[in-house]
């Protein structure tokens, strides 16, 4: 479930996506993860932009799902 407050707790496991990343992969479309987080993510998670231009900040409550996105989006 996706949480739209601000500031997202603090403990979250952040997992950054920048613009080259998805660039170099043409999957990699920005509401094609956000679908998979909703399909996918068990716990609830957060989107934000990452130092305003430079790509996509997830935040997951579960660190296991912080793994499995890290794994699927093959994030640096």
């Amino acid at each position: 479930m996706r949480f739209e407050a601000w500031p997202p707790p603090p403990d979250w496991t952040e997992v950054v996506i920048k613009w080259q990343t998805m660039l170099d992969h043409a999957d990699y479309r920005p509401n094609a993860i956000e679908w998979w987080c909703q399909e996918n993510v068990q716990g609830r998670w957060h989107l934000h932009g990452y130092q305003q231009t430079e790509g996509f900040a997830f935040r997951f409550e579960d660190p296991r799902d912080a793994v499995l996105f890290r794994l699927r989006w093959a994030c640096d």
